[in-house]
């Protein structure tokens, strides 16, 4: 195929011993070959070098004029997914990769023009809040907005979440060191302080917990400004029960620890973060609603034993100066144990795994995985239903039953005698009390079918960050029945393949590690969910009773 002339968009350090093309943002390079798969394109530099790039790097510029005259165009295609879809859900999983766009970025460079506008429109982040629900956040799951991105036929860009490229988390397992790691390539010494150990329980392999963990506030949001008031942005404090140093983040900050979470954390999926908003992002409600999305993320975090104790999570709450802050993102961007090396540090139980019990606990798994989103969508879908009745129709109903008996008191208000003008006010009282039940309806939305259906939102963000760390498990699974197959050819000897055997099963050990937390935190949040959702679903009933009870105790005088 003629080479198809692309611009650079970001910085990119390949790898040349995977055969991976280097190159800086702004230069030109010509696009050879677009089927390679898994997110990644073949290119080749100005000055003659072929290599591998990922796709979402590069900016299309020009494609060749074709040798023959094209077909007739088809129908008007769409030129952007809609922001939300007709049932309010974004479509497939995102493919969540270990590389970042500000993973590229040095400290210095944080003051640039394109990290300034936190809360505005980026092309790595998501926009928008979900305007059927009234503000209320969706974790991550509108679309993205990327503008002049070039999607080749057959690929596909992520829908959700803070995702920086499309391409597999198994392919920059593998291009990371993983594969290397599984064929045992990889025998770096760890120290005891970076191992993370996984322990046996009656429920299967669970990561240690070292202690009894910590919390951390997010609080008083305030708008800040740089440069004399030409750059403004939101800053949130947070505070770790653990020190109370208070330290001040942006949302690029968070931003920026969703990448590198992501990046080192190959078998433990990281919750999307917050939406990103276009318009309104100084607004008092679009601050508060975003701190308190923000929260729910950080308590997500900080309950988790890996995540919680590791080194660039506890300098993202702690650091309070600009040079070991610097210091510090530098590290977390060169950590030697991200991507498939990160199973290096994994100290797991000697006991070996069998490999047809391993594959059965994950197809249930993922069967359960599929199934939950699903529940997801048609939980938010019929509570969201349910609240715009009861805002409206509801309403609208109760007062029309209101006003009927208010203008049956005016009628009867014509007759003065005594015991007409009891019944008469108790009528008057009853249409008052149906009155009240509607603006009752009217308001309960934000106390329990909100809530709830953020919550929803915040599940099904995190679901669909799974199919990837699960590929990364299905991959090291597949490389071992292939170093079987390849035994039984006699071109790998039995030790060699054990060797690979042991290795997967540390793979398998974190996968399984994690599918337990996830679990384990699944209990005990839809417990506290439907607590606090029937809590307000009978408060709610008991004041609407109420109401009727005080209506008809007005019946009660001997007068009427």
């Amino acid at each position: 195929m003629a080479a198809i002339q692309a611009r650079c968009l970001y910085d990119f350090d390949g790898d040349i011993h995977n055969g991976e093309l280097s190159f800086s943002a702004g230069e030109t390079i010509y696009i050879t070959r677009q089927d390679i798969g898994d997110g990644w394109w073949e290119a080749r530099s100005a000055n003659g070098a072929l290599g591998l790039v990922p796709e979402t790097y590069v900016e299309i510029v020009s494609v060749p004029e074709p040798e023959f005259p094209p077909p007739p165009p088809p129908g008007m295609l769409p030129s952007a997914p809609a922001l939300y879809p007709s049932n309010g859900f974004s479509g497939s999983p995102p493919d969540r990769g270990g590389g970042s766009v500000q993973q590229q970025q040095s400290f210095d460079e944080w003051d640039d023009d394109e990290w300034e506008d936190d809360d505005g429109e980026s092309s790595n982040s998501t926009i928008g809040q979900n305007q059927e629900l009234g503000g209320q956040g969706n974790f991550g799951l509108a679309a993205p907005k990327r503008e002049n991105k070039k999607v080749s036929p057959g690929s596909e860009m992520s829908k959700y979440g803070t995702v920086k490229s499309s391409f597999s988390r198994f392919s920059h397992f593998a291009k990371s060191g993983g594969e290397a790691f599984l064929m045992g390539q990889t025998e770096d010494k760890v120290a005891d302080s970076d191992k993370i150990r996984i322990t046996d329980s009656p429920d299967g392999p669970i990561w240690l917990k070292e202690d009894s963990g910590y919390t951390c506030a997010v609080t008083s949001p305030k708008k800040e400004s740089k440069m004399k008031g030409l750059k403004s942005f939101i800053a949130y404090q947070l505070q770790p029960s653990f020190s109370n140093i208070i330290v001040s983040r942006r949302y690029k900050h968070f931003d920026w620890l969703h990448g590198r979470l992501e990046c080192k954390f190959v078998c433990i999926p990281i919750p999307p973060l917050p939406d990103k908003a276009v318009t309104g992002r100084y607004e008092e409600d679009f601050i508060q609603e975003r701190m308190r999305q923000l929260q729910a993320w950080v308590d997500r975090m900080v309950r988790h034993p890996v995540i919680s104790r590791s080194e660039v999570f506890l300098h993202f709450l702690t650091c309070t100066d600009d040079k070991k802050w610097k210091v510090g993102k530098r590290k977390a961007e060169k950590d030697e144990y991200q991507g498939g090396r990160f199973f290096q540090v994994l100290q797991t139980p000697n006991q070996p795994l069998v490999i047809r019990d391993v594959e059965g606990k994950m197809e249930v798994f993922c069967k359960f995985v599929l199934g939950m989103t699903e529940n997801m969508k048609t939980l938010i879908t019929v509570h969201h239903e349910y609240a715009k009745r009861q805002i409206g129709p509801f309403k609208r109903e109760y007062t029309k039953i209101g006003a009927s008996y208010k203008q049956l008191a005016q009628t009867f208000n014509l007759d003065t005698s005594p015991s007409s003008r009891t019944l008469t006010a108790a009528i008057d009282f009853t249409g008052d009390a149906f009155n009240d039940i509607g603006e009752m309806f009217a308001k309960q939305p934000p106390r329990d079918a909100y809530p709830l259906i953020e919550s929803m939102y915040e599940y099904k963000g995190l679901l669909q960050t799974y199919p990837d760390a699960l590929k990364v498990h299905e991959g090291a699974i597949g490389k071992v029945k292939e170093c079987l197959k390849l035994q039984e050819e006699n071109k790998m000897t039995e030790s060699e393949v054990q060797n690979v055997v042991t290795k997967a099963d540390t793979i398998s050990y974190g996968t399984l590690a994690e599918m337990n937390h996830f679990q384990k935190e699944r209990v005990v949040d839809f417990k506290h969910y439907m607590q606090n959702y029937l809590k307000e679903q009978i408060d709610f009933y008991k004041k609407l009773t109420s109401k009727l009870e005080d209506a008809l105790h007005r019946y009660d005088n001997d007068n009427v």
